[in-house]
């Protein structure tokens, strides 16, 4: 009985490479959080595959991109530390499809409390 060898040839013969592929191509969202001063908070959103996360950040600004198949409702929260009590301040949400703006609310910080609580877009 003949052995018959198998070269790495005919393992890549196997999988065509010319296929056109059938997908859609993804959306990608981007949630974009500014704020006017150094301070900490969370991030309250739902990923490509509808998990609810909370994240915390530090900082002026926080971006989080995400990738659909398809596009339905897109929401976020965030949740903002104020804690040197600073009035005038401002907080921006921002959300990008395929770096189109198409939702931004901007909300004015009062500087009376030390959690400003959560702000939502969408």
């Amino acid at each position: 009985m003949a052995s018959r060898t198998i070269s790495v040839k005919d393992i890549y013969n196997l999988f065509p490479n010319n296929r056109i592929m059938d997908t859609l191509p993804l959306i990608k969202v981007e949630l974009i959080v500014e704020i006017s001063f150094e301070t900490f908070g969370q991030v309250k959103y739902k990923d490509e595959n509808g998990r609810p996360w909370i994240k915390e950040f530090s900082g002026s600004k926080w971006t989080k991109e995400l990738y659909f198949r398809e596009l339905g409702e897109v929401s976020f929260s965030v949740f903002v530390n104020n804690q040197n009590l600073k009035e005038g301040r401002y907080l921006k949400l921002i959300k990008k499809v395929d770096n189109e703006i198409i939702d931004q609310a901007e909300f004015q910080l009062s500087g009376e409390k030390l959690f400003e609580g959560w702000f939502k877009l969408g």
